[in-house]
């Protein structure tokens, strides 16, 4: 018994053949942001020039971190409290953009107004507008929440103690500057030659018609008034009517 040999089989010629396919796998294309997506942003206001916003900023920037929440834009302004509002960038260029859902960061309340009601009014616009607002100082979300309602109604309270401060240091001051012989209200015309009237300029022409009979009546019709201002006009000119002639 003899060994055979191994039998080799030849291998199959590739000449020919088609490549093996290569997957490409689709990339992840994240979606495009709806033009109608709640926006964030953040508002900074120093009073003076010499004043800087970066620690106001600082606290923002970290405050946006620890909520996830991403700043679309800044809005900064270096003007006092004590104009108002609606007056400011704030209230010109940023409360008119603001859109239902957004959400508003400021560093305390104090940056939106001096007083107390300046601060409520501007909140109260927000609130309307359905504006998120975010207060970094105090970690304070106002917004349709029950905390919200609440801080907003104490803000209320606060802004009409300050309007009854307000009146009655001003009727303090009205009585003491009475009580040191003071005026209150507009000054007092003590000579007649410095009252002025807008039928001065008229002075000459009314004259002459009242000299041909025209009727008081009539004269505040030509010369656009009623009919006491030109009496007392009259009067205070010593002008009579001639009614003499009116009645030919």
């Amino acid at each position: 018994m003899t060994n055979s040999a191994p039998i080799i089989k030849p291998r199959a010629s590739n000449a020919g053949a088609e490549p093996p396919r290569q997957i490409i796998k689709p990339r992840r294309v994240s979606a495009p942001a709806q033009p109608g997506a709640a926006r964030v942003y953040a508002y900074l206001r120093v009073s003076t020039i010499a004043q800087e916003m970066d620690s106001q900023k600082l606290g923002i920037v970290d405050y946006a971190q620890e909520r996830n929440l991403r700043i679309d834009e800044w809005v900064q302004e270096k003007v006092s409290g004590s104009v108002d509002a609606s007056m400011r960038d704030l209230g010109l260029k940023l409360i008119p953009k603001l859109q239902t859902g957004d959400a508003l960061i400021i560093p305390e309340l104090s940056r939106l107004g001096r007083s107390t009601i300046d601060v409520l009014a501007t909140l109260k616009l927000l609130s309307e507008r359905r504006v998120k607002v975010h207060i970094v100082k105090g970690a304070l979300q106002l917004d349709d929440s029950l905390n919200s309602k609440i801080l907003s109604t104490v803000l209320g309270l606060a802004a009409e103690i300050e309007r009854e401060l307000i009146r009655q240091r001003s009727r303090e001051g009205q009585a003491r500057a009475k009580a040191a012989g003071k005026h209150i209200g507009r000054p007092r015309i003590e000579r007649e030659e410095d009252r002025r009237s807008k039928l001065d300029k008229h002075a000459d022409e009314i004259i002459k018609l009242a000299g041909r009979g025209v009727t008081k009546a009539n004269l505040a019709r030509v010369f656009n008034c009623d009919w006491l201002t030109m009496n007392i006009w009259l009067m205070r000119h010593g002008v009579k009517i001639h009614k003499e002639i009116a009645w030919k």
